[in-house]
């Protein structure tokens, strides 16, 4: 059975503001799936609207077969969130709001206790176990939130950027833990900012920009959508733009100029047109950034 189903879905918010525009996304059971979008994009709106926080304008969905509107009760017995405007109370340990949280979701005492220190010792959070939560820093705050959903072993968990303000050791913790959770059969469905985040966890991605859905699949299907399989970054400040259309596409981004070629064959042209204008030029494979950057530029003003 699929996780997380939509169809046609529209939110629009007071004032006539378009947050959804139809759209129709589909999410298997057991995967982590990443939302991708730019800020304002409505991600957070279909999260919310997926985790029965949110009534939707027109439009159906569903999470483990259960509609999100007429049966929202069901649901959210099999789910956990971790809102993206959330804060932990302060005046509660580490470990305090971990196993409260676990028995008002109705687990004894015992097992609320043993599964918030396994949480807490995944996540690397043993040291401030005791602390209180006001006297932790906003990444640490933020961990605490990711290891009250993560010990609920949900069905699905819908994290909204559960990574934002963590230093790079700790968003490699919260990947192992999503991780190891998708592999003993929950769903992830979370959003992000962070094209590394989702290009490494992901098992399914989709981009949503300005309420619709762009595209959405593998990252190796991801890549079938551009015929371009390398790039280029040069500064911009030794090169005419006009002269390097022959190479790819050129887009550029601030200081810097990006081409996007389909062969060896350009990447080698470039790289003598380079070195005979004397500035520096970096090759690779395209990325999931280069991918959503390439999918947004080209839908910004459809």
């Amino acid at each position: 059975m699929e996780a997380v189903v939509s169809e046609d879905l529209v939110k629009i918010y007071e004032g006539g503001v378009k947050a959804l525009d139809s759209v129709s996304l589909s999410v298997k059971s057991g995967i982590v799936f990443s939302l991708l979008g730019r800020n304002g994009a409505g991600k957070t709106t279909f999260l919310r609207i997926m985790a029965t926080q949110l009534l939707p304008t027109s439009g159906r969905g569903y999470v483990l077969g259960h509609d999100i509107v007429s049966e929202a009760g069901k649901i959210r017995e099999k789910i956990a969130v971790i809102p993206q405007e959330s804060r932990p109370m302060y005046i509660l340990t580490v470990k305090e709001h971990v196993k409260y949280f676990l028995m008002m979701r109705g687990l004894p005492m015992s097992e609320a206790s043993q599964r918030s220190s396994r949480i807490i010792r995944d996540l690397g959070l043993e040291e401030y176990s005791n602390t209180l939560c006001m006297k932790l820093s906003g990444g640490l705050r933020r961990k605490v939130l990711v290891a009250m959903a993560m010990a609920t072993e949900a069905e699905i968990l819908f994290l909204d950027e559960p990574t934002t303000g963590l230093d790079p050791l700790s968003r490699r913790l919260v990947w192992d833990v999503i991780q190891r959770a998708s592999r003993s059969g929950q769903t992830i469905f979370l959003t992000t900012h962070y094209m590394d985040e989702a290009e490494k966890i992901s098992n399914e991605i989709a981009i949503i920009h300005s309420g619709r859905l762009l595209a959405s699949g593998t990252l190796e299907e991801f890549k079938k959508l551009t015929p371009y399989r390398l790039k280029a970054e040069i500064p911009s400040d030794n090169v005419r733009i006009e002269e390097l259309n022959e190479y790819g596409r050129v887009l550029k981004l601030g200081r810097r100029i990006i081409v996007y070629m389909a062969d060896e064959d350009s990447s080698r042209k470039l790289h003598d047109y380079c070195i005979s204008m004397e500035t520096p030029v970096t090759f690779s494979p395209l990325s999931l950034e280069d991918l959503f950057i390439k999918l947004v530029e080209e839908n910004e003003y459809s």
